[in-house]
């Protein structure tokens, strides 16, 4: 599901490609820094949307950015013909089904309905006052949806220009949409590797700690696996707070998926982890799944 349409999901990055990047460039290095970015418009740059349905009854809008226009933004022709440039683009402009998927385990796990989100019915919200962190956003929409929901929400992308021309816009466009009465939570935006980005957080008066972290479509390899792990344990709160983490059961071509991922987090023995939402891809044999980790009930009493 993105600006150009996403069938089953595969990243136009293949394994030959992938060993051969490898071989000539070594391991890609992950060590963008980290940084708060503050949106300003930029003057006479156009921004496009159209509606996307991210869960039954409820319709957001998204920018529209093509390959093309990616690459121009990224300056690297690569970009217009893969969606992974390894420590380069993340694939940050482009929208696959998890999202929505992911958009849909937030209403079921906090009871929101789409009437509440749209500003149809009083909201009355589970997230409200909650401090909430997606992780490699993109269009940010989950992220969107419990900004909607009450939550101070922060946004998080490993490029900085997805931020500025898409994730920040997106925001924008669909919390004009509220009715002016509606409560607006903040929303900050920050760009650099998770590892830095984690560092970032929790040292420099950001208060580090989140209710919710949310991340979709972030786990298609094994070395994006363990840094986003990594990022996720130092900045969930304990004892109470949870991460959704919405993939393909597996990323063809490029090694990750949330089986993986489900195997590393109980190897890691820090998280208790179960799939709380599935949906089977008809025709291509895979499984887009959202895990729940949270921390184990015996850590509770240590918090109180």
């Amino acid at each position: 599901m993105d600006g150009e349409s996403a069938p089953a999901f595969r990243f136009n990055f293949g394994k030959e490609e992938a060993e051969q990047v490898q071989e000539e460039q070594g391991p890609p290095e992950y060590d963008e820094p980290a940084e708060e970015l503050v949106y300003r418009p930029e003057p006479g740059v156009p921004f496009f949307t159209e509606p996307v349905e991210v869960a039954e009854g409820l319709t957001l809008v998204k920018g529209t950015i093509s390959s093309d226009e990616a690459a121009t933004i990224l300056k690297d022709s690569r970009v217009a013909a893969s969606d992974l440039v390894p420590g380069k683009y993340e694939g940050g402009f482009k929208l696959w089904e998890c999202a929505a998927d992911l958009c849909k385990a937030v209403l079921a796990r906090y009871g929101l309905t789409a009437a509440e989100l749209a500003g149809a019915a009083e909201l009355h919200s589970q997230l409200q006052g909650k401090k909430v962190l997606e992780l490699g956003c993109g269009h940010g929409l989950p992220g969107i949806v419990a900004l909607m929901a009450g939550a101070e929400v922060h946004f998080q992308d490993y490029n900085g220009c997805v931020l500025r021309r898409l994730t920040a816009p997106n925001v924008i466009a669909n919390m004009e949409r509220l009715p002016r009465p509606r409560a607006r939570p903040a929303a900050k935006y920050f760009a650099g590797d998770w590892r830095l980005v984690g560092e970032h957080l929790t040292g420099r008066g950001y208060g580090g700690h989140y209710d919710l972290i949310l991340s979709s479509e972030t786990i298609y390899s094994v070395p994006a696996q363990e840094r986003l792990l990594e990022c996720i344990k130092r900045l969930l709160q304990p004892p109470h707070g949870v991460a959704l983490v919405a993939a393909k059961r597996y990323y063809f071509g490029v090694g990750g998926g949330s089986k993986s991922f489900k195997e590393l987090v109980e190897r890691d023995g820090i998280f208790e982890t179960s799939v709380v939402a599935e949906v089977e891809e008809k025709g291509s044999g895979n499984v887009r799944e959202v895990l729940l980790l949270k921390f184990p009930a015996a850590i509770h009493p240590y918090f109180l």
